[in-house]
């Protein structure tokens, strides 16, 4: 059975080093939570996690790994925090300018209401961690944005605001797109020999539109040969594709 949502967020803020006078208001957590059911679950095994990780390649922040463990999820009408079995591959709602392939270190995180919310496990913020952004909503007229720094800035302004989706206040200041972010700060995706040679042959379909399946069918390639290609391409941006296919030729 799991224990009452403001021992564990006590429990949390303590391993985490988080100072007691940052600590929600306890009415705001009763108001936000309680009134709605049980937000918590049975803390999930950390074989659990360890397997999640070695599965999809990524390391959880460790604010996010304690929580998980303290409670699998957090629950608010829908999953603010998904369980660890639902946490998976981002479902993208919005289209992104200059991004063809999603990047595999977008995760979504939960599901409030409104928008999904998700994390890029690829990289942390110059002074923050793993930026946790919503997934936009083409049909909202909404993009995706980045809403906090970390996981911790997050989960830590969600239990003060009671569980409520704050970010889309009008005044709320987003963080920027988290493509562009991604794109700054994530490291680049290699390409190896055999591929890079037609790379500067996909450039030119991919912006005459032609899809995976017709570039893989003209080039002789699979489509996971060509998905390794874009993902390549847009992470330097089409608009420097080229002299980076050459730059690599010539490191070659």
């Amino acid at each position: 059975m799991a224990r009452p949502l403001g021992e564990l967020v006590r429990c949390w803020m303590a391993w985490g080093g988080i100072s007691p006078d940052q600590a929600p208001d306890p009415s705001v957590l009763e108001a936000g939570f309680l009134a709605m059911g049980d937000p918590c679950r049975p803390g999930a095994d950390p074989r659990a996690i360890a397997a999640w990780e070695e599965r999809h390649g990524y390391r959880m922040p460790a604010g996010l790994r304690a929580w998980l463990m303290l409670s699998n999820g957090l629950y608010r009408c829908g999953p603010l925090i998904h369980p660890l079995s639902a946490i998976g591959p981002m479902v993208p709602f919005a289209r992104v300018p200059e991004m063809i392939v999603q990047p595999e270190s977008w995760f979504e995180l939960g599901n409030p209401n409104l928008q999904t919310v998700c994390i890029d496990l690829a990289y942390r913020l110059p002074g923050g961690g793993h930026p946790i952004f919503t997934s936009g909503d083409d049909a909202r007229g909404s993009p995706p944005r980045i809403i906090a720094r970390s996981f911790e800035e997050w989960f830590l302004e969600l239990l003060r605001q009671g569980g409520r989706e704050y970010w889309f206040d009008p005044v709320f200041p987003d963080y920027g797109a988290p493509w562009a972010s991604h794109r700054r700060h994530a490291p680049g995706p290699p390409l190896c020999d055999r591929l890079l040679p037609f790379a500067e042959q996909v450039l030119p379909l991919l912006h005459a539109g032609a899809d995976e399946r017709d570039i893989a069918a003209r080039l002789g390639l699979s489509r996971t040969d060509v998905e390794l290609i874009v993902r390549y391409l847009q992470h330097v941006g089409s608009a420097t594709a080229p002299q980076a296919v050459q730059a690599g030729k010539n490191h070659t």
